[in-house]
């Protein structure tokens, strides 16, 4: 059940990372086109797919450690055993 919220968690929040990217970049080249003059995507944009990604980086990285850990600890008690 826990891969299932977790891979769930990572696709929406992948979605969510292209959409604003791509949709940024669609308004620029929207508005470059409307007023003939060069528009930059937004850096506040950036900035917040930085800082999603590093979120997602974080929680499957915390969710595969914990997993390792737990396997970990439960090979050491078997050979205890």
């Amino acid at each position: 059940m826990k891969d299932k919220v977790i891979f769930t968690l990572s696709v929406m929040v992948g979605l969510a990372i292209i959409t604003a990217i791509v949709g940024d970049y669609i308004t620029a080249a929207l508005e470059t086109q409307r007023t003939g003059e060069p528009v930059e995507v937004s850096a506040e944009v950036m900035t917040l797919v930085q800082t999603a990604l590093g979120g997602l980086i974080g929680i499957i990285g915390g969710y595969f450690g914990a997993r390792v850990a737990k396997r970990r600890r439960r090979l050491s008690n078997n050979i205890l055993v």
